[in-house]
């Protein structure tokens, strides 16, 4: 019993951090709450979810800042703190970007909820009503792993990506709309970074069907991309929102999400982005 106890401490450890789990919680059961996080263990694997009872305590808090257009600071480092579960590698990161103007808002002494707050709320609100629960199991998934290349070229904007699944090989491209490079702040930069992400985007759309229960590398060229992918957050509030959509685009197709740094000579997407044509299956 000591044993599976000891276990069942480093799993937690491992997912939400060093002494996470108080010692007494792990003397009885299979099942525990910690942190918000439910676990239930099984012969399969192990199952994590935020526990019912405290997210409908999050969700009260969050109705309350949405309908009063307030949320002191206090509110924002106790509710930050409780939502955290979200920067987890168990949920994919998939809430990281949307902690950031709770974070933010721990410095706003007048407590307005202003427009990037606002969405942010309104993002845990639905997400905390989608019940999102993680199953791990204890052999690991028999999917083999894919590989996705994806880059950007920044005059005229042109994205490109490359798949590698199963001995077979996909690719595709778009050219950005001037609609979608309008989300983007003013820069002078070509906005390159925010093209390999949305190149990211592209191959994760474009393949979805092939993509979903793997273990899915994504390999790009540009540090900031790569950078922001891994951390599941960006510097700038656009590229934030992108890394966001792309984690939870993980989250619901189920994928195992890995980001890797690959050499811009080596990066087969260079030609699709380029509008050269490659020699695999075109989608």
């Amino acid at each position: 019993m000591k044993h599976a106890a000891k276990c069942m401490a480093r799993m937690i450890d491992a997912i939400l951090g060093c002494g996470a789990a108080a010692p007494k919680k792990l003397l009885w059961g299979m099942d525990l709450c910690v942190l918000g996080i439910e676990f239930a263990l099984s012969e399969r694997g192990f199952q994590c979810r935020p526990a019912k009872e405290k997210a409908t305590a999050w969700l009260q808090c969050i109705e309350r800042a949405l309908s009063s257009g307030r949320l002191t600071m206090g509110e924002a480092s106790k509710l930050s703190g409780k939502l955290s579960w979200g920067c987890s590698n168990m949920f994919k990161r998939l809430g990281r970007a949307m902690l950031r103007p709770l974070f933010d808002q721990k410095q706003n002494r007048r407590g307005r909820v202003g427009k990037e707050l606002r969405r942010a709320l309104m993002w845990w609100k639905d997400a905390l009503a989608l019940d999102i629960a993680e199953l791990r199991q204890w052999n690991g998934s028999e999917a083999s792993t894919a590989h996705l290349f994806c880059d950007a070229a920044g005059h005229p904007a042109h994205l490109g990506a490359v798949l590698m699944i199963d001995g077979e090989c996909y690719w595709t491209h778009m050219a950005v709309p001037e609609d979608i490079l309008a989300f983007f702040n003013v820069r002078k930069d070509n906005q390159i970074m925010g093209l390999e992400l949305l190149a990211i985007s592209l191959g994760l759309s474009s393949f979805e069907h092939l993509l979903k229960k793997r273990r899915v590398v994504i390999h790009s060229d540009n540090t900031g991309s790569e950078a922001a992918c891994k951390k599941g957050t960006a510097i700038s509030w656009d590229h934030a929102q992108l890394v966001h959509a792309q984690w939870l685009h993980a989250a619901i197709m189920n994928i195992n999400l890995h980001v890797l740094r690959v050499r811009t000579d080596d990066n087969i997407a260079d030609l699709p982005s380029r509008e050269v044509q490659c020699n695999c299956n075109l989608k």
